[in-house]
């Protein structure tokens, strides 16, 4: 599918080598901020479409994205500039180990790459890097995460159930635990797709925030948390 049909908003993503999934749009649709959130930075923005998904839920925001391939770089720069919300969205063509700015990102979100020793495409170089970590590893995202966030700063992050755990380790290096996480199974009794995990720079031993979102129920039609985090953007709700 080459545009992605939103309610409020497209997707252009014919020749980015990463490709909306379910995933990562009940990531977006499901991350919570604070009131006081202002200055956001994705990094690895693909097609934009999570940080369209946040502009459409947070009006008092502005992201910046960090996107290392040029040809989703453009489609990002695309689909920023033809959305409602293009005035509070740029996107920049940076490897985000080599990205610094003079001000500090009040929160932090990725969907990173997490594929490490998996075989790779000899072809599709673009696919590679989109979803391996041979540009930027788990610990090079953590140094980043600590460069570029506020003191005070969240960093939101998915990954499969084992890639989380190795990230877990290198955001501890840095001076953070996470605060919450959030399990994303196919129904009720799978194994987690995906953790969403927010970290922070605070004590250990602090009590973590649970909470699951299930994308179909016992008659294999959408689960009513999954309804709930996508109601305002798929137009199929």
């Amino acid at each position: 599918m080459s545009i992605f049909q939103f309610k409020e908003f497209s997707v252009e993503q014919k020749n980015s080598p990463a490709k909306i999934t379910t995933d990562a749009t009940v990531f977006a649709a499901s991350l919570q901020i604070s009131s006081n959130v202002r200055a956001v930075l994705e990094v690895g923005t693909g097609t934009g479409v999570l940080s369209l998904m946040l502009a459409q839920r947070f009006s008092d925001i502005k992201i910046d994205a960090v996107e290392i391939n040029p040809i989703a770089y453009e489609e990002a720069q695309n689909n920023f500039k033809n959305s409602k919300w293009n005035a509070r969205l740029k996107v920049v063509l940076e490897d985000f180990i080599e990205f610094e700015t003079d001000h500090k990102y009040d929160l932090i979100f990725s969907n990173p790459p997490f594929f490490k020793d998996n075989l790779q495409s000899k072809t599709n170089h673009g696919k590679n890097t989109a979803y391996h970590t041979n540009q930027l590893s788990f610990e090079a995202l953590a140094k980043g995460i600590d460069l570029n966030l506020a003191e005070n700063g969240e960093a939101h992050i998915m990954l499969p159930f084992y890639e989380m755990s190795l990230f877990e380790k290198e955001m501890n290096k840095v001076g953070f635990q996470c605060k919450r996480i959030t399990e994303l199974r196919h129904q009720a009794g799978s194994k987690v797709i995906r953790l969403f995990t927010v970290y922070d720079r605070r004590e250990e031993g602090v009590n973590i925030e649970k909470e699951v979102i299930i994308v179909r129920d016992e008659n294999n039609d959408f689960h009513y948390s999954y309804i709930n985090s996508m109601k305002d953007f798929l137009t199929i709700f």
